[in-house]
């Protein structure tokens, strides 16, 4: 008896964390959100449903939805959590060693500014030392916008808002949600 009712916890349990888990968000009006289009090479701005502003960018050089590595080259779609905005990223070192490529670090790769989004690849929105690359399937899997985008972009990023990144229109919600 006592083993059903601990089995029974158990599967309890685990199905409120998977319904946890699967819960989907949506926006709520005005609130502020981003979705990145991987196949349009564009990030836009939104409150609630409407469009604020949209940027070209640069997304990771494989194709493909799900990232497994940081070696895949993939930027990942789903929904994900902005943890900070670094305000001056001129200051970090883009290292090839950490994609076992070759060449030296690289002083200044990120832009001006760099948004940090919870993932466990430590891809991130970021500007760029190289403004011809935007607009190209050309980052190990970070998000790259020309520095005076990312600069006015994160006048509007707060911790805790969402980065929705969709490969081509599908959206993880119903848009009659918001």
């Amino acid at each position: 008896m006592k083993r059903i009712f601990i089995t029974a916890l158990v599967l309890i349990f685990v199905s409120a964390a998977a319904a946890c888990a699967a819960a989907p968000w949506s926006p709520k009006a005005g609130e502020y959100w981003i979705k990145i289009n991987k196949q349009q090479l564009r990030l836009t701005l939104f409150k609630g449903g409407e469009v604020v502003k949209s940027w070209p960018v640069s997304v990771g050089k494989g194709r493909g939805k799900t990232k497994t590595s940081r070696l895949d080259l993939i930027t990942p779609t789903g929904i994900f959590t902005i943890y900070r905005v670094i305000p001056d990223a001129t200051k970090l070192v883009f290292d090839p060693a950490w994609f076992n490529e070759p060449g030296e670090a690289a002083p200044g790769a990120y832009g001006s500014k760099l948004i940090s989004f919870y993932n466990k690849w430590q891809i991130a929105i970021h500007g760029t030392n190289n403004p011809g690359s935007v607009g190209r399937w050309a980052t190990h899997g970070c998000v790259r916008l020309k520095n005076p985008d990312i600069e006015d972009l994160v006048t509007y990023v707060k911790p805790k808002m969402r980065v929705v990144i969709v490969d081509g229109d599908d959206m993880p919600f119903s848009k009659e949600t918001i």
